[in-house]
């Protein structure tokens, strides 16, 4: 490859999820019929920074700096997939950097990184622009080939971006994007927060259990119910003037049964925290992601959420965020 100076920045947003998490299993469909969830991406960010190298190597910025001859070498397995299956193999410079943990928040980051070097790296082949639904197959694909084991909701919310409903069939996968009046979607974000939990969580096991839990025919029960319940959120906040209250007694029913389905998703110090945050002004919430750690989700009972995020200081982080409606995307170039 000439060394021509292209530099590219590309973003992608991580994503909430409001309910139905598990039931978006390719297992799910297959065992149960189509899986749903109500998702949102949010104003925090995974950003990838592609650039030529003067020279032959491939250098890779992370948690630590790896150089290498060439990128089959590069030990961390998303930037090596996709760096290879872009035929991107030496004279590249490739950082990556996130407004939270790359890995362990629950907040979808390991999608929203990769459909961020798939956005870069065609850009820098000059390949043609993936449609939204496009990039979700191909973020899914490439996640797998690095490994990961997960369902399929990540990689499509931060593909087609902003607030959706997303159906799973076992042939094809739906997205609907929900629009909700101004209003409603002030009121909506300025009731939500995120809380970390202090333990970044690593879901490689949790997943696997819960792919083994959508087998057991003895956990059906829970399944459907976790399907009803992402169902009754999207039907409560769709309506012309929704019952936010009600929608987080709706997260508390949800966290409620992910932990039936799959006591792994918690332990003792998730819990007390989850208590502690009932005691001061949130209706309900849930561990985002596969559990085990990360972020909590939750909805505050109204003008409650400052007050909240003050008597958490400085022992727990609180996030306050606002949901962004464009997936990923080039944020510069100098072509």
């Amino acid at each position: 490859m000439l060394y021509d100076r292209r530099h590219i920045v590309v973003r992608a947003p991580t994503r909430v999820s409001f309910a139905g998490g598990g039931t978006d299993f390719e297992d799910f469909a297959r065992e149960y019929g189509p899986g749903h969830t109500v998702s949102a991406t949010i104003d925090l960010y995974s950003h990838v920074h592609l650039k030529d190298m003067f020279d032959t190597n491939v250098r890779v910025h992370h948690e630590t700096i790896e150089t290498a001859a060439t990128a089959s070498r590069i030990r961390h397995p998303y930037a090596r997939t996709a760096l290879e299956r872009h035929g991107l193999f030496r004279g590249i410079e490739l950082t990556m950097t996130s407004d939270v943990m790359a890995t362990g928040s629950g907040l979808g980051t390991s999608s929203s990184l990769m459909a961020a070097l798939i956005t870069a790296c065609r850009a820098f082949r000059d390949e043609p622009h993936l449609e939204p639904n496009e990039l979700a197959e191909s973020t899914y694909r490439f996640e797998t080939e690095a490994g990961t084991v997960g369902g399929l909701q990540d990689q499509y919310a931060v593909a087609f971006g902003g607030l959706n409903s997303i159906t799973y069939h076992e042939d094809e996968i739906t997205v609907d994007r929900l629009t909700l009046a101004p209003e409603v979607e002030s009121e909506f974000s300025d009731r939500l927060v995120l809380v970390y939990t202090n333990l970044a969580r690593f879901d490689h096991e949790i997943q696997l259990r819960h792919r083994d839990g959508i087998a057991d025919g003895a956990k059906a029960d829970y399944l459907s119910r976790i399907l009803a319940i992402s169902h009754d959120f999207r039907t409560e906040l769709t309506k012309e003037t929704p019952d936010i209250d009600h929608l987080g007694e709706i997260l508390h029913e949800s966290w409620q049964l992910k932990q039936d389905f799959n006591p792994s998703v918690t332990n003792v110090y998730v819990a007390q925290l989850y208590d502690h945050l009932l005691e001061n002004g949130i209706i309900g919430g849930k561990i985002l992601g596969a559990g085990g750690g990360g972020f909590i989700l939750a909805i505050v009972r109204e003008g409650a959420k400052q007050q909240l995020m003050y008597n958490l200081y400085p022992n727990f982080v609180a996030v306050d965020f606002r949901i962004v409606h464009q997936g990923a995307e080039i944020a510069w170039r100098n072509w």
